[in-house]
């Protein structure tokens, strides 16, 4: 009668309250997500969306459509990691997702020490977005995750630990390069690079500067950390990340990192999150304990 990627855009409307949102989550032009919502309404002859004040709901059989494809994802995503523990050899398999800023961070200092131990064990890393990383932990697609940013409160498993200041990252040539802090009005002056606003970081950004009364204007976006320092190692504006995510650069002298002058900067957090309800194999349970006692150490230093 219709196609399962038709209902999963119509459940991520639902749960992101708005087919524009849903668009940024999923990655794609939000006429795509009504032309299939659309299609599955003519289909189904029934109303599956209501607009109240400046969100949108979904109707009593939208609901329906989306419980009854969470569900079968569950099933799906718990038959996939049998498969995955028969096909990756006795040890099975962990799946987390990390923070794109905390990628190398998390291999060198974690994973590496994980393999070691558990050497059978398949690693499954993906990077993405603070909200898809939320909704990965929530829905079961991952048994933990290494994120950075507001998160609000959700019903996960938390331990918060400081990962600032968060900096402005520029090219060694920048007017702002030979300063030791820099404040939201000085990064006003000059050309900025953003990162999309489902990112944690650039939500802490954004909330940086509407503090001081200011809007954030990138002159550029991108949707990756790698072309953010790209465009700032070609002197195109100024980037926004840790020092930690861009060491690389700063150690071959490509990228200077300024702390930005601000509460929120400095007291930037990353998180470790998991599904309180999901149980942990012990080669999970390991990895999760590695991570909690790096950062644990990390910080009495």
């Amino acid at each position: 009668m219709f196609h399962e990627k038709h209902i999963s855009y119509l459940y991520q409307v639902g749960v992101q309250g708005g087919i524009r949102r849903a668009a940024d989550v999923l990655g794609v032009n939000p006429s795509v997500i009504s032309r299939q919502i659309a299609l599955l309404e003519r289909t189904l002859q029934l109303p599956l969306l209501e607009r109240r004040g400046r969100s949108v709901v979904l109707t009593e059989a939208g609901k329906l459509l989306a419980d009854d494809y969470y569900e079968s994802s569950l099933r799906r995503e718990k038959l996939e990691r049998h498969l995955k523990d028969l096909r990756y050899m006795k040890g099975g398999a962990v799946t987390i997702r990390v923070g794109a800023g905390l990628v190398d961070t998390f291999i060198q200092h974690v994973l590496t020490t994980f393999a070691a131990a558990y050497p059978n064990v398949f690693v499954e890393v993906v990077s993405g977005t603070m909200q898809a990383t939320m909704d990965a932990i929530v829905q079961g697609e991952a048994d933990m995750a290494l994120a950075f940013g507001p998160i609000g409160n959700p019903e996960l498993k938390r331990h918060s630990f400081p990962w600032g200041p968060i900096c402005a990252v520029v090219n060694p040539q920048h007017p702002i390069a030979h300063l030791r802090t820099v404040s939201v009005e000085e990064l006003n002056r000059h050309r900025l690079i953003s990162l999309s606003d489902a990112f944690g970081l650039q939500r802490h950004m954004n909330a940086i500067f509407q503090s001081k009364g200011l809007l954030f204007t990138p002159s550029y976006r991108c949707n990756q950390f790698t072309t953010a320092m790209s465009l700032s190692m070609a002197g195109m504006g100024i980037a926004f990340m840790s020092a930690q995510a861009a060491i690389e650069r700063i150690s071959h002298k490509m990228l200077v990192a300024v702390p930005i002058d601000h509460p929120i900067a400095t007291e930037a957090q990353c998180h470790l999150l998991r599904n309180s309800d999901r149980r942990f194999t012990p080669a999970s349970h390991h990895l999760w304990q590695l991570l909690l006692n790096f950062f644990q150490q990390k910080n009495e230093r």
